[in-house]
């Protein structure tokens, strides 16, 4: 099996574990005082902790709301973004834990772009869009809540 590293920075360990491990649902690998790391299928993605960043003041470009996926899409940045797949229960999961915890959101519920999507900021102002893949646009019931 073929492994992707992606390595990103935060701001704050803690803030970043319970992030991308309890609200999202990645499986944390390490976590040292300075680096944090989770797998996702084939994905490994650490987190090295600095003491600042330069935090988006808005929405990263996503390639489908340009095209006409998205109507009424946000004005987006040339900033870096993360886009993680997940299976319908986990998706639906994530959603419900992200919402209850207050996270800032595109829009209150996922919508349909030719899949599932639920976007969010993570700790640090990083895009971050959720998205089920496997669910079809009449499983909008099962997906929203």
């Amino acid at each position: 099996m073929a492994t992707w590293f992606a390595y990103e920075y935060c701001t704050d360990i803690s803030a970043t574990r319970h992030f991308y491990g309890e609200l999202v649902g990645l499986t944390q690998i390490w976590d040292q005082p300075d680096d944090i790391a989770f797998r996702h299928g084939c994905v490994q993605v650490s987190f090295r902790r600095v003491d600042s960043l330069c935090r988006p003041k808005g929405w990263a470009f996503q390639p489908g709301w340009s095209h006409g996926q998205l109507s009424e899409a946000p004005t987006t940045e040339q900033v870096r973004s993360i886009s993680i797949a997940l299976a319908p229960a986990a998706f639906q999961s994530a959603v419900v834990r992200l919402k209850t915890a207050g996270v800032h959101a595109l829009r209150a519920e996922p919508f349909w772009v030719g899949y599932w999507s639920f976007v969010v900021r993570d700790p640090d102002g990083q895009t971050v869009e959720l998205t089920d893949p496997e669910s079809s646009a009449a499983d909008r019931d099962a997906v929203t809540t």
